[in-house]
C-alpha cells in the first residue's frame, strides 16, 4: 500500500512540474540528422577478386557476400538452367554432400545461400574460419550431383504447374515478354519444355564460364578488421582461378511504337491484374535515375501518400493497393504501374491509371508535395545507413 502511495505522489509531482503541452498543435520537427557515410576499404587479390570491407564492431557477427559482375545469359530453349545452376551450388561439393553442408552451417548457427550471381552468408565472428571453409568449398568445388539435379527438375516442373492459373505470375511473364522480347535474357520464359531440355552439363557449363574471380566482388561486413578480412580472402579464395567471364552480345530492347493491350482471360477469376509497363533506358547512378525515383514516389512508390493509392484506393475504393515502380538497369530498365482490382471496375481503373500518369506529365507538381516526397526519401536514406550493408552496397554499386 505504501508503494502505491509513493507512486501516486511521484506522478502528482511530475504532473505539477511538467510544462503544459498544447496537444492541438503538431510538435515542431527536430533538427535534421547529420548523415555520415562510413568508409569502405578495398583491395584486389592476385587472381582478380575485388574485396570490399566495411568494419562494424557493434555485434560479433560477420557477413560475406560474393557477387558476380557478369552479363545475363540468353538461355534459348533451355530457359531456367542458369537459376538452377545457382540453386544447386550448395547441393553438394566434391567432398561434402548437401546434408553435410547443411549440418555444418546449422551447427555454428550460420546462414548460407547461393544464386546464379554468387554466394552469401553470415556467422558469428568466432566461427568465421569454419564458415569460410564450407563457403569456399561450395564456391570452388560444386559437384552438381545427378540426384540433386533430377530433384531440382521435378521441383521446377511442379512450380510451373502451380503458376499456370496464378494471375500475378501470368501478368509478370506477359510483361517481361512484351518489354524485352523472347530473344533477350530479360524476356525469356521458363516453361515445361525448356526445363525438360536442361541437362547437368548445362549447369556445369554456366558455372565454368561465369564463376570467375576476375568478374567477382567479395564484400565483407561486420566485426572484423581490414587486415583480418584480407587474410581470410587470400586464404579461402586466393586459389580461385579462371580470369574473367566473357561478355555477351544481344540486341538491346526498344520501346514499342505505340500502345498495346494484351489480354489473358482466366475463367473464374474475381479480380483483374492490371500492369501498365514500358522499357526505359535508365542507367543506374545517373542524375536521371535520381529524378525518376522522386517522380515515381509521387506517382505510386511512396505508399499512401502516392497519387495512385489516393485515387484508386482512398477515393474510388477499386483496390487495396495501387503502386508503380521505375527500375534503372545497366542494359535496359523498366517502368510498371499496376493493381489487382474488382472485375467490374477494370476499365475504370485503367482510365484512372492513365489519368494520373498524364497529369504528372502535363501539370507541375505542387511545391508542398515535392517537398514531402523529398523528406520521405531523405529520411529513408538516413535510416538505411544504420545498416553497415548499405555502405557496402554503395561501394559495390
Amino acid at each position: 500500500m505504501k508503494h502505491s502511495i509513493y507512486i501516486l505522489l511521484s506522478l502528482a509531482l511530475l504532473a505539477a512540474c511538467s510544462p503544459k503541452v498544447d496537444r492541438s498543435k503538431v510538435p515542431a520537427a527536430g533538427p535534421a540528422p547529420i548523415i555520415q557515410i562510413g568508409d569502405a576499404q578495398q583491395i584486389q587479390l592476385a587472381n582478380g577478386l575485388k574485396v570490399i570491407v566495411v568494419e562494424n564492431h557493434k555485434l560479433p557477427r560477420v557477413s560475406y557476400n560474393i557477387t558476380l559482375d557478369t552479363d545475363p545469359v540468353l538461355e534459348g530453349n533451355k530457359s531456367g538452367y542458369v537459376s538452377m545452376a545457382g540453386d544447386l551450388l550448395a547441393a553438394g561439393t566434391t567432398t561434402r554432400t548437401k546434408a553435410q553442408i547443411d549440418e555444418s552451417i546449422d551447427y555454428i548457427g550460420a546462414s548460407l545461400g547461393t544464386s546464379s550471381q554468387g554466394i552469401s552468408g553470415s556467422c558469428l565472428k568466432k566461427h568465421s574460419d569454419r564458415f569460410l571453409e564450407v563457403m569456399s568449398d561450395v564456391l570452388l568445388h560444386p559437384s552438381f550431383a545427378q540426384n540433386e539435379f533430377e530433384k531440382s527438375i521435378k521441383q521446377s516442373l511442379s512450380g510451373l504447374a502451380s503458376t499456370k492459373t496464378d494471375p500475378n505470375s501470368i501478368s509478370e511473364n506477359i510483361g517481361a515478354t512484351a518489354n524485352y522480347g523472347k530473344d533477350h535474357p530479360y524476356g525469356e520464359l521458363m516453361t515445361e519444355s525448356t526445363v525438360k531440355n536442361i541437362t547437368r552439363d548445362d549447369l556445369l557449363s554456366y558455372y565454368q564460364s561465369n564463376f570467375k574471380p576476375g568478374s567477382a566482388y567479395l564484400v565483407v561486413v561486420g566485426d572484423i578488421t581490414f587486415a583480418e578480412a584480407k587474410a581470410q580472402a587470400e586464404k579461402y579464395f586466393g586459389q580461385w582461378k579462371g580470369g574473367q567471364a566473357m561478355e555477351k552480345n544481344y540486341k538491346k530492347p526498344t520501346a514499342p511504337a505505340g500502345n498495346r493491350v494484351i489480354f489473358s482471360p482466366i475463367p473464374g477469376a474475381v479480380q483483374s491484374v492490371i500492369d501498365i509497363t514500358y522499357p526505359v533506358d535508365l542507367q543506374p547512378g545517373t542524375q536521371d535515375a535520381i529524378v525518376a525515383g522522386v517522380l515515381n514516389n509521387i506517382l505510386g512508390g511512396s505508399g499512401f501518400q502516392a497519387r495512385l493509392m489516393q485515387n484508386l484506393r482512398e477515393d474510388k475504393a477499386y483496390t487495396y493497393g495501387a503502386y508503380s515502380s521505375i527500375s534503372p538497369d545497366e542494359i535496359i530498365g523498366s517502368f510498371s504501374a499496376g493493381a489487382s482490382v474488382r472485375n467490374e471496375v477494370t476499365d475504370s481503373s485503367i482510365v484512372e491509371f492513365l489519368y494520373e500518369m498524364e497529369k504528372l506529365v502535363n501539370e507541375p507538381v505542387a511545391d508542398s508535395t515535392l517537398q514531402t516526397i523529398k523528406n520521405i526519401m531523405t529520411g529513408n536514406f538516413a535510416r538505411s545507413l544504420e545498416r553497415p550493408q548499405t555502405i557496402a552496397n554503395f561501394a559495390l554499386n
